[in-house]
């Protein structure tokens, strides 16, 4: 035998020189060939970022921009009228206080507020005009708007009828009259000044008199919606964001037109300050009302005294002036009883308080005046105002039975018995001085009744006119004090930066979405050939093949499109030709020269170009001015007479399947070919046990008979995968081409055959990689002979 290179020389696969190995090779992800593969496929990620990148752009097209506007603010800490409350003690111990803070961020964002906002400018009302493209809406459209008609809301509220809502659509045909279309349809031509409906609500279209729009085509869109839909829509778009953890706050708010953004975020700044004022007045206008009350009923009793004093004077006939010692009487009188209805001012309304306080099931503010209740119950006061103020904010968005409600209602009712304990030791202490002021009273008072009973009289009528005097001057001082403070509110706000838009639109992010398109074109093609890398069943790269079938490779044959014929001449040269010499030359190393030789050649499963390799295999060596036969050992679906017989003779008439069961002669079986040297034994009729027809001796006698009058001898032996009808040629071959081909092998048959050759029922197996692509070969490759 010949000198052979290591990488075609035959190994003998037996049980006796190798141990068989557990378990066959992993299949495992080839980088490099899902990579080459990616490359070769170039053109399908050049269409996906194409597409990509047309709907990225038809996108923004679409897409209407928006922009962003953003404002800050200040939100300074009032400072309390001393007292020891839970912010001082947490301010004395180092602690931050962020609670006033989140209820401020909280009242920002409240659907009450922006409500208020959406009334204040009239965004319940939306212009937008047409486009082909895209809608553009019209903020504070110049030359044209919608008057409502208030009559017809009177009587939707005296009815009692809930408001509807709707849209139309106006094309503005001349300066007199427009076209009104509705969506059913239907177009009416008006006046200006005749009012038509939208929803159940009358509406009149007014327009300046040089309005450009007068004439043209455009239509605009009006549409009228629920105040409350509204200002939930912006109060998703906006943003409230406490900067660390300072008292400064930073809005934002989006929106298609920046210029209404602006005004939305100014709006809100101004009703929330004048939020706080309302809710700092609020107090103050409770006491305001009580001192009021109490003035209205002073200021008829001095009138009734005054009168007294004048007529008691005239009909008693006494002097103007009184006595020095009565005057004396009077003036300490006068001194204690101013001290004794201050004191019962105080009470009057400490008792207001505690009867409010009583109330279980009420949480209502509580009158305070700083210059009659103060000290702790005044700071207590302030902070139970305060308390209801923010759950009646939460009420707004939430019910009665929420945590968040609990948690405020437990908090006021732990601090309505404080109050009540604080108020009720005012009230003991009141009582206790006006008890002592009392007792100061009676001496003077017995004093005075031993004095003549005109001037005692008198002098009686005039102490009450000084008490109403004294108490009417000290309500009006309370009023004008209370007044004044009212008035004299302010927001603890300051505007940091005031509200500006953004130039360009926050979104659509236009470098975003084409970078997203970008790697979407990217990533569906790559992600597409991985997943087929991955969970492909078949081996899809000649590495693949050669990593999970370790064995000798002597030949590479790449695609063809003559698969069905002989593609191996004298005078064909091109890849595939080459290719077949190639195995031949490889071959030639491992078979013998002084004897015959027999080669099977066979598969894991069908379709793997059996027939094709081992009828061009045979049309090589026939060249090589040997003496071939290439037998059709696949009876079960024979194709190998179709690709070696002349068109115009029977391919299987009589063949392998007719000798072995003793129909035929050996001399009848072999039929010459149009290849010189080349001859053909076709498999036959198909019969109905071809296992068991090559299991008989006959098979043996024929391979026998062969050696002698033939060089080589090829098996087109059935897939070994399928059936174990080439199992049984073992014995008689000396070479076993096992054929793999690309994207064709399934990878569930690996296991299977390696078990086979490992196990020695496929001796001296060398591998044959079929379907190579000569593109993706390196170097010239066989794109030379192309």
């Amino acid at each position: 035998m010949k000198n052979i290179p290591e990488d075609f020389a035959p190994h003998n696969f037996s049980p006796e020189r190798t141990q068989p190995r557990q378990f066959a090779p992993a299949i495992q992800l080839d980088i490099e060939a899902l990579l080459n593969r990616m490359l070769r496929n170039w053109y399908w990620f050049v269409l996906a970022i194409a597409a990509c990148l047309a709907l990225a752009w038809l996108h923004l097209r679409y897409t209407t921009p928006v922009y962003q506007a953003q404002t800050s603010m200040l939100i300074e800490e009032k400072s309390g009228s001393g007292g020891l409350s839970k912010e001082v003690i947490a301010s004395e111990l180092g602690f931050e206080n962020s609670y006033k803070i989140d209820n401020e961020i909280y009242m920002l964002r409240s659907k009450y507020l922006m409500e208020r906002v959406v009334n204040l400018l009239g965004l319940d009302v939306s212009f937008y005009h047409q486009g082909s493209v895209r809608n553009v809406e019209i903020y504070k459209p110049e030359h044209f708007g919608l008057v409502p008609i208030d009559s017809l809301n009177n009587a939707l509220y005296i009815r009692n009828e809930p408001i509807e809502y709707g849209s139309v659509m106006i094309r503005f045909d001349s300066p007199s009259t427009f076209s009104l279309i509705r969506y059913e349809g239907d177009t009416t031509s008006m006046r200006y000044d005749r009012p038509f409906e939208i929803g159940n609500r009358q509406f009149v279209l007014a327009i300046s008199d040089e309005a450009p729009m007068v004439g043209t085509p455009d239509i605009y869109q009006v549409n009228v919606r629920n105040p409350t839909y509204v200002a939930n829509a912006y109060n998703n778009s906006l943003t409230v964001r406490q900067v660390e953890s300072s008292g400064v706050v930073n809005l934002g708010i989006t929106d298609p037109v920046p210029e209404k953004a602006k005004d939305i975020l100014n709006a809100l700044v101004a009703v929330y300050e004048q939020q706080i004022v309302e809710q700092q007045s609020q107090s103050g206008d409770q006491t305001l009302e009580f001192i009021e009350e109490r003035l209205d009923f002073v200021t008829d009793e001095l009138y009734e005294v005054e009168a007294n004093v004048a007529s008691f004077k005239q009909s008693a006939n006494l002097p103007v002036d009184l006595a020095t010692q009565g005057s004396n009487y009077l003036s300490q009188l006068n001194e204690a009883d101013r001290q004794l209805a201050e004191l019962r001012v105080k009470r009057e309304l400490v008792e207001e308080v505690r009867r409010i306080i009583s109330d279980d099931d009420n949480y209502e503010p509580l009158p305070v005046a700083s210059e009659v209740i103060s000290g702790l119950l005044a700071d207590m006061i302030v902070q139970y105002n305060q308390l209801i103020y923010e759950r009646d904010q939460k009420l707004e968005s939430v019910t009665a039975t929420h945590p968040t409600i609990t948690t405020y209602s437990e908090s006021l009712n732990n601090m309505k018995a404080s109050l009540l304990q604080s108020v009720n030791t005012i009230l003991r202490e009141t009582n206790e001085r006006a008890s002592r002021i009392e007792d100061r009273i009676k001496p003077l008072q017995a004093s005075m009744d031993r004095m003549p009973a005109n001037e005692q009289r008198l002098l009686q009528i005039m102490r009450d006119q000084t008490i109403k005097q004294n108490l009417f001057i000290f309500l009006m001082e309370k009023r004008e004090e209370a007044a004044i403070t009212i008035k004299a509110q302010t927001p603890n706000t300051r505007i940091i930066d005031r509200a500006s838009s953004s130039s360009v639109p926050v979104s659509p992010n236009e470098a975003m979405i084409y970078l997203f398109a970008l790697g979407i074109g990217l990533i569906v093609p790559g992600s597409t050939i991985f997943l087929r890398e991955l969970l492909g069943t078949k081996l899809g790269t000649e590495k693949e093949i050669m990593k999970v079938l370790p064995y000798p490779v002597v030949g590479r044959i790449i695609k063809s499109k003559d698969h069905g014929s002989v593609v191996v001449t004298k005078t064909n040269r091109n890849g595939v030709a080459e290719a077949f010499r190639l195995l031949r030359t490889n071959l030639g190393f491992m078979l013998p020269n002084d004897q015959s030789s027999v080669i099977m050649v066979t598969s894991s499963v069908s379709g793997e170009g059996k027939s094709f390799i081992a009828t061009n295999l045979s049309a090589a060596l026939a060249l090589s001015k040997k003496r071939v036969v290439v037998i059709g050992m696949d009876m079960r679906k024979p194709k190998l007479a179709k690709m070696v017989s002349n068109a115009n003779e029977p391919s299987n008439e009589v063949g392998l399947s007719n000798y072995l069961i003793g129909q035929s002669a050996y001399e009848d079986i072999i039929r010459p070919t149009d290849h010189e040297g080349l001859f053909l034994i076709p498999s036959g009729p198909i019969p109905p046990n071809p296992t068991e027809l090559l299991m008989d001796g006959r098979m043996a006698n024929l391979i026998h008979r062969l050696r002698q009058d033939f060089d080589i001898i090829v098996l087109d032996a059935p897939p070994v995968g399928v059936v174990t009808d080439g199992l049984l040629m073992k014995d008689y071959i000396n070479v076993t081409l096992f054929m793999a081909r690309v994207g064709v092998t399934p990878k569930k048959s690996i296991n299977y055959i390696t078990e086979m050759i490992e196990a020695g029922k496929l001796p001296r197996v060398h591998l044959v990689i079929n379907g190579i692509n000569p593109k993706a070969s390196y170097g010239y490759g066989y794109g030379y002979y192309e």
